[in-house]
C-alpha cells in the first residue's frame, strides 16, 4: 500500500500534463486494480473536497493516458512483426521457403535484414519473437521455432559486439558473431593459434555477462536474449576447453 500512495503522491504532484503522461508511462504496469481501489479509497477518506477533486482529476487522466500508452504499444507490436516478417523473409529461398540449415548466404541475408531495421530491434520485436515461438510450437512447427531462435542469436551476436578484433575480446567478439556450428572449429583454432586460454577466455566472456546484467532493464527480452546467448557460448567453449585438456599429451 505503501508503495500504491508513493505513486499516487507522484502522480499528483505532476506540474505539467507532459510530466504526468511520462509518469504514467513509466508505471504503467502498477496501474492495475490494487491502484484503483487505492484511489477509491483514499477519495472517500479525503479531508477536504479540494483532494477530493484532485484525486478524481487524476483518476479520469491516468485513465486516458493508460489507453493511450496501451493503444501505442498494440500498433508498436503490430509494426515490430512486419519488421520480424522482413527479417524471415531475408532467409527464404527463391520460391519463398524455408529450409534448415540455412545457408551461409541466407544467414547473411539475415545479418543484413538485422542492420536494416537496426532502429526496430527493440522490445516489441523481441516480444513478437517470443510470441511467435510459442505459437509455433504449440501447432507444432518445428521449423519456424528453429528459424525464429536462429534470428535472436544473430541479434545476440550483433548486439555484444564490439570493435575490438585482436586479443581476448577479439576472439570473443569472433566467436560470438560465428555461427554456432562453427563455435568448435574455431574455438580450437584459436587454442592452437596460441591467441586463447580458458581462463582468459572465460574473464572476458564474464565481462560481457555483466555489461548484460548491470547495462540491459531488469527482465528485459534484450537482457534475456543475450545472457542466454552468452551462456551457450559459455557451455560451448567449457566443452571444447576439456576436450582440448583431455586430449593433451600427459606430462612424464
Amino acid at each position: 500500500m505503501a508503495a500504491l500512495d508513493e505513486l499516487i503522491d507522484k502522480l499528483l504532484s505532476a506540474k505539467t500534463q507532459q510530466q504526468l503522461a511520462q509518469l504514467v508511462a513509466e508505471n504503467v504496469v502498477a496501474v492495475d486494480t490494487k491502484f484503483w481501489m487505492r484511489i477509491a479509497t483514499r477519495n472517500d477518506t479525503a479531508a477536504s473536497k479540494e483532494d477530493k477533486d484532485k484525486l478524481q482529476g487524476l483518476a479520469t487522466s491516468v485513465m486516458v493516458l493508460v489507453d493511450t500508452v496501451r493503444r501505442r504499444t498494440e500498433q508498436q507490436l503490430e509494426d515490430s512483426g512486419q519488421v520480424l516478417q522482413d527479417i524471415l523473409v531475408a532467409a527464404a529461398d527463391d520460391k519463398g521457403e524455408w529450409y534448415l540449415p540455412l545457408t551461409d548466404d541466407q544467414v547473411e541475408a539475415v545479418r543484413e535484414a538485422l542492420n536494416r531495421h537496426r532502429d526496430r530491434l527493440d522490445e516489441a520485436l523481441l516480444s513478437n519473437a517470443f510470441a511467435w515461438i510459442k505459437k509455433s510450437s504449440e501447432d507444432g512447427f518445428d521449423g519456424m521455432v528453429q528459424l525464429l531462435q536462429l534470428v535472436l542469436q544473430l541479434y545476440a551476436a550483433r548486439q555484444l559486439a564490439t570493435a575490438e578484433k585482436e586479443g581476448v575480446e577479439g576472439a570473443v567478439n569472433q566467436l560470438l558473431y560465428a555461427q554456432e556450428k562453427q563455435w568448435t572449429p574455431l574455438l580450437r583454432r584459436l587454442v592452437a593459434e596460441g591467441q586463447l586460454t580458458e581462463a582468459a577466455f572465460m574473464e572476458a566472456l564474464q565481462r560481457k555477462m555483466e555489461m548484460v546484467v548491470l547495462g540491459l532493464q531488469s527482465g528485459s527480452y534484450a537482457q534475456r536474449v543475450q545472457a542466454e546467448y552468452l551462456k551457450e557460448a559459455e557451455a560451448r567453449a567449457k566443452s571444447v576447453f576439456a576436450e582440448i585438456a583431455a586430449s593433451a599429451p600427459k606430462q612424464a
